[in-house]
């Protein structure tokens, strides 16, 4: 047994309010090793249509190497279906006013995680994750913090989706590196990677995965891509 998992785990499960009470929930987990207090943190952030329960095993991937997990259900996803008057909200039937949401919710999140581990400094370095959809969005969020990720992942990147444009943020992001990765068949994500390049002021790789999928279900088609981007992480965490 890896010796992260033999000293176990600590989980929690958090609801953060968004700023127009929009019930953000999201899942918060770092490995218990002996003499270690602080973490370096990988936010997840998933494809449109899914849930941070798709993962497959880069959570566990991450946490065998150290790192804390923050798995962030987009509003309309998983389980944050709840707006302030406790009426389920679904992704399809929401307008791109509603998008638009999606990176100050984030940054309400990763602001009340921050907030309540102060001792163990979850985002003095820290990275995110992010699926189409999760990955504009993780642009935009990294834009409006102080604190930038040290790198950005990117599955399936995508220029503008659901409103969301990506590229004159990226042009923003100085010292974050990005590597963005596209499955063999998909033509679009490809695009969108050579198009966002020409945007960004730091490092930008490509890579292409043998998964004939998009976004999340990558993880699941090409099972080596888990280590390959905890590897990637690894250069900056």
């Amino acid at each position: 047994m890896n010796p992260v998992f033999s000293a176990g785990v600590v989980k929690k499960e958090v609801t953060v309010p968004s700023v127009d009470g929009f019930s953000m929930k999201a899942s918060f987990v770092y490995p218990k090793i002996k003499g270690k207090k602080v973490y370096s943190t990988v936010v997840l952030l998933h494809s449109l249509g899914y849930s941070s329960d798709w993962w497959e095993g880069l959570p566990d991937e991450l946490l065998a190497n150290g790192y804390a997990v923050l798995k962030i259900d987009l509003r309309g996803h998983g389980k944050s279906i709840y707006n302030s008057k406790l009426t389920v909200t679904s992704w399809k039937n929401m307008t791109n006013s509603a998008y638009a949401k999606y990176p100050d919710d984030v940054v309400k999140v990763i602001e009340y995680i921050k907030s309540n581990h102060t001792k163990t400094s979850f985002f003095d370095n820290w990275a995110v994750v992010g699926a189409d959809i999760g990955g504009s969005t993780a642009i935009l969020t990294a834009d409006k913090l102080e604190y930038k990720p040290q790198t950005i992942v990117l599955l399936s990147p995508v220029v503008k989706t659901r409103g969301l444009y990506t590229p004159v943020k990226l042009a923003n992001l100085n010292h974050t590196d990005i590597l963005a990765i596209s499955g063999t068949d998909d033509v679009s994500g490809k695009n969108a990677q050579e198009y966002l390049k020409k945007f960004a002021q730091a490092g930008f790789v490509t890579y292409i995965s043998a998964a004939r999928s998009t976004g999340m279900l990558m993880l699941k088609n090409d099972e080596s891509l888990s280590k390959i981007i905890t590897e990637w992480l690894k250069e900056y965490l």
